[in-house]
């Protein structure tokens, strides 16, 4: 028989290790994954294309 004991003043019980490495699991393997070799770059790309539009930088020298 298998007893777990808690540290007095924790409600929910839950280690924030192992919630940590339940929220990193899901990055982790799509960064394992081909799809996001192939994403990576093409978000750059996009992102610079669409910083590089009149639109986009209109809407910069309005923020500044």
């Amino acid at each position: 028989m298998t007893t777990a004991t808690f540290q007095p003043g924790t409600d929910n019980h839950a280690s924030t290790d192992a919630l940590h490495a339940v929220t990193e699991f899901p990055v982790a393997w799509f960064e394992a994954t081909p799809a996001y070799l192939v994403l990576r770059p093409v978000a750059a790309f996009l992102r610079e294309w669409v910083a590089a539009t009149p639109a986009a930088i209109v809407l910069g020298l309005l923020k500044h």
